[in-house]
């Protein structure tokens, strides 16, 4: 079984020049580097344009599963006038709203949003008389307001509404709030995001590069290919909204996440560059052994990354999906361009790659990024001397960091991702405060078989055993009120209590007469029984109650709709999909591992140690935004005790891609020195000593790039910038640095062990090569004259 471990060539045998289809195509790319450069400026451009002219072309929403038991409801709510509301419209005034003069100008208002395009269906207090449309003060009242189209054409048509409405609203407030104004605020609010994100990602970046590289010139090359990356991602992207929807989040997590990695991409490449032109090898050559060693590394890195993100596609949610698309584009994208790109970048430069270091002064031989580093040399050395205590250590911080991740609660997207300063989150805490039923906790149960006159007695019992059920407040039907199982005996005069001054000074309550508390009953068949929580709509009592309708028995077919049936069924669909998600992304990376190192045990290893890295920054996002710590450092935002559902999934899948990318570029330095020399403890060593500046500078570089997204008002960046910092920080730290030498050392050669039908066939003397044992390792003469197992003789470095 362990006749394939590779073994080294003897001392004096000469590595084979550099060759390989990169090598060729970094041969290509030198002689047409005018062209290729060229062309990178005109994408710049083209992109420019190109994603400015799709500003109304991004999707706002796809937070919730689709073809689900409540998606369907809420369709057949709609035919009711039972659905959520697209948007709402908090009209205050200074006398109750049943005033002759303020009745008025609402219905007038009423009448001005229904005629407006891409409007619906309008309802308010005026015009139906509900009682759920008014507040508890009496001086407040709802329009509601439902939109033609899909959630993009929503917000669009919101942005026009919302000015219109307030402009005719004299002498009345006007707040808006709903999902339509929420998407279209957040739209803005990413926007604004993405050109403060730019503003500080880009000088963080360079000012890492240029303390890393010690030259201007060198620090400027991955900038220019993140930015050509960037934007050819964003011009692809604003493409593909004409054929499928796009979140507009896609343009920061795309940005944030292109940008870092195509960065990170260039880092790998040109410090492998510099370290052959330090051997003495000519620029060309060196450019063609970087593309055959680095360059291949980036390649695998790329496509592991993309399988790891296609995972995404399972999910049943449009913000997942189109995130999918954005992610993998980028990647791709960002690896295209450090192979084609980059190779003419350093054609051009050439020798004065290293020109231009301001910090030379201050410098106290420190070697360059890539070069051997002492800290990281002693700190591999001690890992794989105490390999068990240095190993454990290790995975006993990451489980604790983990722990927060164990109460973790999930719920779907409402306007606390936005600023409590913002409109749509200042309206709706108005709603839950001066209503005594706001709008979501108003769970529609329908009936879409049953009559409301016929069928009364059945419609009569069935509200009453509603209204029983726990943690419902009461129960509005066709028949009446419902409270705690029992009618309540005439119109719901509390809601039309108001207060006012007599002569005296005192107050006084005055009991108005108003409508009947619900709508006239539509013109189609059926009845629907709004059912009124006590918890929003999102708490743990919502749920369950939602669960208790919908297996409550029902006179005829009866389906539930509402915010908190979408959370259930979304939370759901999510669970089942969960298991095929995690197959596609484990076996997918260890695929591409094993292809990579022809190694059985290492991807395995790097598959635990990936998973190991996302608990713990699962456990830092639960422990900020849904305990609500640390506020200070990450900025303003709104704690409610839950995590989006959406966030860590997709914060999962790109922290896994990435810890899987520095571990490639890791185990092409450990396997190319074991190869080279048979000793597993010095290759661990080595590989460690010469990248593990590298990883720094390009974990500090991914950081930065997500402290941009940090700095967002939209609580989800915000979340995924900071589950993304903390995943590659631990990650180049704690797990580059201890974890995998320690592990690696405790496997011993074993690391490389690859059954034989793996390899590749055209080296048939590897067959024959035998384990290296200790008398061997002493003295490597002895070792026979095999050749690289790899059949890559060109990620050897040059004698």
């Amino acid at each position: 079984m362990l006749d394939t471990i590779p073994v080294p060539p003897p001392e004096h045998e000469t590595p084979a020049p550099p060759g390989g289809p990169l090598a060729r195509l970094a041969g290509q790319c030198v002689r047409h580097r005018r062209l290729l450069l060229v062309g990178a400026m005109i994408v710049l451009v083209l992109a420019a344009a190109v994603v400015a002219g799709a500003r109304d072309r991004w999707s706002n929403g796809g937070f919730t599963a689709s073809g689900t038991r409540a998606a369907e409801a809420e369709r057949v709510a709609a035919r009711y006038g039972a659905n959520a509301a697209d948007l709402v419209f908090y009209i205050r005034a200074d006398k109750p709203v049943d005033d002759a003069e303020v009745a008025e100008a609402g219905r007038r208002l009423t009448a001005l949003v229904a005629g407006r395009p891409g409007v619906e269906r309008a309802q308010s207090y005026w015009t139906t008389g509900s009682s759920l449309l008014r507040s508890r003060d009496g001086k407040g009242a709802l329009i509601r307001v439902d939109l033609a189209g899909t959630e993009r054409d929503s917000a669009v048509a919101s942005r026009a509404l919302v000015p219109a409405v307030r402009k005719a609203a004299t002498g009345l407030r006007v707040d808006a709030t709903g999902p339509a104004w929420l998407n279209a605020q957040a739209t803005d609010e990413s926007e604004h995001d993405l050109e403060r994100g730019e503003l500080l990602a880009a000088p963080l970046a360079m000012l890492i590069l240029l303390l890393a590289f010690g030259s201007l010139t060198a620090a400027a090359i991955p900038l220019a290919v993140g930015a050509v990356s960037v934007a050819g991602a964003l011009a692809v992207l604003a493409t593909l909204t004409l054929l499928t929807p796009i979140t507009v989040f896609a343009i920061n997590i795309c940005a944030g996440v292109g940008f870092a990695l195509s960065v990170d991409y260039a880092l790998f490449i040109v410090t492998r560059y510099r370290e052959e032109l330090s051997q003495g090898v000519e620029s060309r050559q060196a450019i063609a052994r970087s593309m055959a060693t680095a360059g291949r590394a980036v390649l695998f890195s790329a496509a592991t990354v993309t399988l790891c993100l296609s995972a995404l596609f399972v999910f049943p949610l449009e913000l997942l999906r189109s995130l999918a698309w954005a992610s993998i584009l980028v990647v791709s994208i960002s690896a295209l361009t450090s192979l084609l790109v980059l190779p003419a970048l350093l054609a051009v430069l050439g020798p004065r790659l290293d020109r231009l270091d301001p910090f030379r002064r201050f410098r106290r031989g420190s070697g360059p990024v890539g070069s051997g580093s002492p800290v990281w040399r002693r700190i591999a050395t001690l890992a794989t001397s105490r390999a068990i205590l240095c190993g454990g250590s290790a995975v006993v911080l990451l489980l604790v960091l983990a722990l927060p991740f164990l109460h973790a609660r999930f719920t779907t997207v409402d306007e606390k991702i936005l600023p409590t300063r913002s409109e749509p989150h200042h309206t709706a805490r108005l709603l839950r405060t001066d209503f005594a039923d706001p709008p979501e906790r108003v769970i529609p149960v329908i009936l879409p078989r049953m009559d409301a006159v016929t069928d009364a007695p059945a419609i009569d019992a069935y509200a009453r055993r509603l209204s029983a059920l726990p943690h419902v407040a009461h129960v509005i039907a066709d028949t009446g009120d419902y409270r705690a199982g029992l009618p309540v005996p005439g119109p719901q005069l509390s809601a039309a209590q108001t207060e006012e001054s007599t002569p005296e000074g005192t107050t006084r309550v005055v009991v108005r007469p108003v409508a009947p508390p619900e709508p006239p009953r539509p013109a189609v068949a059926g009845t629907v029984l709004r059912v009124i929580g006590t918890a929003d709509s999102q708490s743990p009592d919502t749920v369950a109650l939602v669960h208790r309708l919908r297996t409550l028995p029902a006179p005829q077919p009866h389906l539930v709709a509402g915010k908190a049936a979408e959370l259930t069924d979304t939370k759901h669909t999510l669970r089942e999909a969960l298991p095929y998600g995690a197959a596609i992304m484990l076996v997918g990376t260890l695929v591409m591992l094993f292809l990579f190192t022809r190694s059985v045990l290492v991807p395995i290893k790097a598959v635990v140690m990936g998973l190991l890295s996302m608990t713990a920054s699962l456990g830092a996002i639960v422990y900020v935004f849904q305990d609500g710590h640390l506020r200070w450092l990450v900025g303003d935002f709104t704690t409610g005790g839950s995590l989006e559902t959406t966030t860590p999934l997709l914060t999962l899948a790109v922290a896994f891609g990435i810890s899987v990318d520095y571990e490639v570029f890791l185990l092409a330095r450990i396997k190319e020195e074991f190869v080279r020399t048979g000793d597993n403890t010095r290759s661990i060593v080595f590989g460690i000593e010469h990248t593990g500046r590298l990883f720094t500078a390009a974990a500090l570089i991914v950081a930065a790039t997500m402290v941009a997204l940090t700095m967002s008002h939209v609580t989800l960046l915000k979340t995924v910038g900071v589950g993304l910092a903390v995943a590659v920080v631990v990650d180049a730290t704690v797990v580059r640095g201890v974890l995998v030498p320690a592990l690696m050392q405790l496997t011993g050669r074993a690391n490389w062990w690859a059954p034989s039908w793996s390899l590749p066939r055209r080296r048939p003397r590897e067959a024959g090569a035998k384990l290296p044992d200790a008398r061997t390792e002493a003295h490597p003469e002895l070792v026979g004259q095999a050749t690289d197992s790899t059949g890559d003789g060109a990620d050897r470095p040059q004698s």
